[in-house]
């Protein structure tokens, strides 16, 4: 297929209409699909996905086929993600297409009670990140705009990746005080 016009701020081409990703359809049935490529709308960006991990979430997912705050099924899989910026949608500032970011799999909407109590991973308006494991991936404008991230020279992907899971890990230890007793 012919490449895809894709964004509102200039002409954006990606390698086909066309994409490969995982997709989950119930219970330990995740398949490889070719897909539309998505298009980025209103403060969206589209990733080139060069780095993709699982955790544990992803394989609880896979076991019960879904998660009720997640698209249904069938849907996109993943959620630990970093990329090249291949599109970005109107009104997105702060990335250009060819940048390399990382992003986080969730964005709270920082107004709800659970996020002004400071407690943002209650947020009663959450958004959430699917579909990481596919060539590319959208990134919904409130993840964009708040929790993806510049990604340092020299950081591979395959590191990158990670940051989620370890930012979880670091607020963990945080919250808990852990110490030398």
């Amino acid at each position: 297929m012919p490449g895809s016009d894709i964004g509102a701020q200039g002409t954006r081409l990606v390698p086909s209409a066309a994409m490969r990703a995982l997709v989950l359809h119930g219970p330990d049935d995740l398949r490889l699909e070719e897909v539309p490529v998505p298009v980025p709308g209103p403060g969206e960006v589209l990733l080139r996905v060069t780095g993709a991990l699982t955790c544990a979430t992803d394989a609880k997912m896979m076991r019960q086929g879904g998660h009720p705050a997640l698209p249904p099924n069938p849907a996109p899989f993943g959620h630990e993600a970093c990329g090249v910026v291949a599109a970005v949608g109107v009104g997105v500032t702060g990335v250009a297409e060819g940048d390399a970011v990382v992003v986080a799999n969730s964005a709270p909407c920082g107004e709800c009670p659970p996020c002004a109590a400071g407690r943002p991973s209650l947020c009663e308006w959450i958004v959430y990140l699917s579909g990481a494991f596919a060539e590319y991936l959208l990134v919904p404008a409130r993840i964009a705009q708040r929790n993806m991230l510049p990604l340092p020279e020299g950081l591979s992907p395959r590191r990158a990746a990670m940051v989620e899971p370890l930012a979880c890990a670091v607020r963990g230890t945080d919250r808990v005080q852990a110490g030398a007793d």
